[in-house]
């Protein structure tokens, strides 16, 4: 996915990721105490006193400041933001120079192969429900990418839903919704499932204006993410956050599979969109 379609998509669905709105603003307060509250993990506790962290799919940075500003209470933190989207990334210099005394070195680059560009962090952090963005295949290559870009003790944290759960039993799953950004109607209609992938396809049109996203989507389970950290991790948990959400936890990368072991098989017809 570019970075214009990534942009015609938070614009349409109106995601509130920008710290400088009021809900927004309520989200990284939302996150900063949660964030608090993760610090006694096992996991966490034994980090270094000088951590560096880095926010994949990091938007406008609401996340990785966040937890940058949680640990940072008793640490030396240097922050690295990664998102395919420069200017939500100028957002987030911004942000995090405000709110931590520095700014965080921002990244435009695919998150599927942040090795390329970091190495040696002490944490990376996922945060925003952004596993949708990754069917099997892309997320296989994500974990490779993320425990190559980590320390032997690094840990990977994930904001993260049943969407098998909450999408297919307690909602279901629907042809056509309505949705609302702001007084705006925008339509979202089911356009049709890849077999190889996973991913169901949807069309987003706002009936005011005509604006249209194409947006795909795996509607991962909590299990199914977890497991799969597990392949590329010694150690796996998962903290509840409120009723819906949760942080996934991994630790100490086992790098049994690097990122460039992991080549496209001929029936994606040789590449991994």
């Amino acid at each position: 996915m570019v970075e214009s379609d990534l942009d015609s998509i938070y614009s349409l669905l109106a995601w509130q990721g920008d710290p400088y709105t009021s809900e927004g603003r309520k989200r990284y307060e939302r996150a900063l105490r949660e964030f608090s509250e993760l610090r006694d993990h096992s996991f966490l506790s034994g980090l270094p006193e000088e951590v560096k962290v880095l926010d994949i799919l990091s938007g406008e940075g609401i996340g990785g400041v966040a937890l940058s500003k949680s640990l940072g209470r008793d640490r030396r933190i240097r922050l690295y933001m990664m998102d395919l989207r420069e200017q939500a990334l100028e957002v987030a210099r911004r942000f995090s120079k405000e709110e931590l005394g520095q700014e965080a070195r921002v990244l435009v680059h695919d998150a599927t192969k942040a090795h390329e560009v970091v190495d040696g962090m002490d944490v990376v952090l996922m945060y925003g429900l952004s596993t949708p963005h990754f069917d099997p295949w892309r997320a296989a290559l994500l974990l490779a990418s993320v425990s190559e870009s980590l320390k032997d003790d690094g840990v990977f944290l994930v904001e993260e839903m049943d969407r098998r759960y909450w999408v297919f039993y307690v909602t279901g799953y629907k042809d056509v919704m309505t949705k609302f950004r702001g007084d705006e109607p925008i339509l979202s209609l089911h356009r049709g499932y890849d077999f190889r992938r996973g991913v169901f396809r949807r069309t987003h049109l706002s009936l005011v204006d005509g604006r249209m996203a194409n947006l795909e989507l795996y509607f991962w389970g909590l299990a199914d993410f977890l497991s799969m950290m597990w392949l590329f991790f010694h150690q796996v948990d998962m903290r509840p956050l409120d009723d819906r959400r949760y942080i996934l936890l991994a630790r100490r990368p086992r790098r049994r599979l690097k990122p460039g072991d992991l080549r496209p098989p001929s029936m994606l017809g040789g590449s991994i969109p």
